[in-house]
């Protein structure tokens, strides 16, 4: 989004130092392709922002933002001489890093060895949820009904409330791959109480499979979509067992898979044996037919119920414009 939100500095005079420029959720192979926030102030020099006012926002301001600027922020004396050497300014090249007045990394390598951090035992299997089954998943329902689908929009974070006709069968609603329409269900992870909600989804372009993920905003429940309950199934299952992470499942078979044990959000691999896990999931999102740029950042916010316009949680839709409940089938 900074291309929209930068005109705030370059158009409306709003002043810039009250502005920080932030990565929020980055693919492992763009940190090791483009880089951080170097990146981002590149991305920021593009669209029209000053260079030295584009690194202002990535340290000054936010040092300020928290209150740390006592300590951080700024080259100074009392402070943490953490800072970079560039070698050209509009293009943000980083060619020294020091941290706490040390050289740690030139050209774009570390230069000294990091001691592995060792995470809690806590931090570990907390995908806390009995094993999931088709009947789990079953959306009860009879004759013709309209159903508030979730609509996403490629690259954005706002979603649109659709109202789509559907016809049971058997007593319960399915997903529809021709009508690129994916059953979804959002299943607590963290008090083992059973709960789940379930809805639609529209806008992957997927016609045969299931995607599922424990990266889901804010609460991090276990998410999964699907055109096939089985690999719906399968999906689920495989993250409860691998303590978290992102997988993608097309008839009965897992094609993609990236573990993600800590708190089933963070990889304990390097970042290039976690960058080869990312890069193969891409492949399977391919392989299904997914029309989106980054389906699994656009799935993580499905579940953050405070974007417009429809939400679902493990407690059901929620319209995020009354910020009330939905019911799932439009009486």
């Amino acid at each position: 989004d900074l291309q929209e939100v930068a005109k705030a500095i370059t158009r409306h005079e709003v002043d810039s130092r009250f502005a920080c420029l932030i990565s929020d959720d980055t693919h492992p192979h763009t940190l090791v392709d483009k880089g951080h926030l170097d990146h981002i102030v590149r991305r920021a020099i593009e669209e029209g922002i000053d260079p030295v006012v584009a690194i202002q926002m990535v340290t000054i301001n936010v040092a300020q933002c928290f209150r740390l600027d006592h300590e951080l922020g700024s080259v100074a004396p009392s402070k943490c001489a953490d800072f970079v050497l560039l070698t050209d300014l509009k293009t943000c090249a980083v060619d020294e890093v020091f941290i706490d007045g040390e050289l740690v990394a030139k050209g774009g390598k570390t230069v000294v060895p990091f001691t592995p951090y060792v995470y809690p035992a806590a931090a570990y299997r907390t995908v806390r949820c009995r094993k999931i089954t088709e009947e789990d998943l079953r959306i009860p329902a009879e004759g013709e009904v309209r159903v508030h689908a979730i609509e996403v929009i490629g690259g954005k974070v706002g979603t649109i409330d659709r109202l789509v006709s559907m016809t049971a069968r058997n007593g319960e609603l399915s997903a529809d791959g021709e009508k690129d329409l994916m059953k979804a269900c959002v299943i607590d992870r963290h008090h083992e109480n059973g709960s789940i909600g379930k809805g639609f989804v529209k806008g992957f372009g997927i016609r045969a499979g299931a995607l599922a993920q424990t990266v889901a905003h804010d609460a991090h429940n276990l998410f999964v979509v699907g055109t096939d309950d089985r690999d719906m199934v399968l999906a689920a299952n495989t993250l409860v067992e691998c303590g978290g992470g992102l997988v993608a499942v097309r008839d009965g078979k897992i094609l993609g898979l990236v573990p993600l044990p800590i708190a089933g959000l963070m990889s304990d691999h390097p970042l290039e044996e976690t960058e080869e896990k990312v890069l193969a999931l891409e492949n399977a999102w391919k392989e299904l037919g997914c029309t989106l740029p980054s389906p699994f950042m656009t799935m993580a916010i499905i579940p953050l119920a405070c974007l417009p316009e429809v939400r679902l949680t493990n407690r059901g839709l929620v319209d995020c414009r009354t910020f009330r409940f939905l019911d799932l089938i439009e009486k």
